[in-house]
């Protein structure tokens, strides 16, 4: 089992899809050192993507660095045309939500755990200086009460930066379902900030 690096230890911000594609290879061949350069490239990525969902730290980590077990472990039967983020990340979501489902009985199959983070707003918004500040929290309060695969959908596509295909295999549907969920999301919040422009005015 390769080492787990501490957290000081990682690099490589932002891998491209032809980094991942070439880790996929590697691993897939029993390669250690990029096992542990992808390790310390996506671990704090998918630590922070667990805190959505489980809002514990320790817990978080946890399952993050299990899934990097499992993935070791299955390494022969990893498929290099697939994306390598994808599955990392499908894995991650999955193991959270087992995590909520088994400590409280909830069926989290479609409804996932509510988001207290903050975000940035979507760059598809912009406002005056003095109002920024105020709208970043108001964007980030309509985000979270949008429905939860609207949602997860936009976070995904805005705040992790993967593309619909992507996305697809993260929630198990299809790329036509996640631009419906993201094209609803936008929707309702391109409506919230009209309202929100017109309360301040009036």
């Amino acid at each position: 089992m390769p080492q787990v690096y501490n957290e000081q230890n990682y690099f490589m911000k932002n891998p491209t899809e032809q980094q991942f594609s070439v880790w996929a290879g590697k691993i897939s061949r029993s390669d250690q050192r990029a096992f542990d350069d992808l390790f310390r490239s996506f671990y704090p990525v998918l630590v922070r993507f667990a805190l959505r969902y489980l809002h514990n730290r320790t817990a978080s980590k946890d399952i993050v660095q299990d899934c990097f077990v499992s993935l070791w472990q299955t390494r022969q039967r990893i498929d290099a045309s697939r994306s390598l983020k994808s599955y990392l990340y499908m894995m991650v979501r999955n193991r959270a939500l087992n995590e909520i489902r088994d400590h409280s009985g909830v069926d989290v199959n479609h409804e996932l755990a509510s988001d207290q983070q903050r975000n940035q707003p979507p760059n598809d918004y912009t406002e005056d200086e003095n109002e920024s500040s105020r709208l970043e929290k108001k964007m980030s309060v309509w985000i979270d009460q949008l429905p939860d695969r609207q949602k997860e959908a936009f976070r995904l596509s805005r705040f992790d930066g993967l593309v619909h295909d992507e996305i697809a295999e993260v929630m198990s549907v299809s790329p036509k379902t996640v631009n419906n969920h993201i094209v609803a999301a936008l929707s309702s919040l391109r409506h919230r900030h009209e309202q929100h422009k017109k309360n301040i005015k009036g």
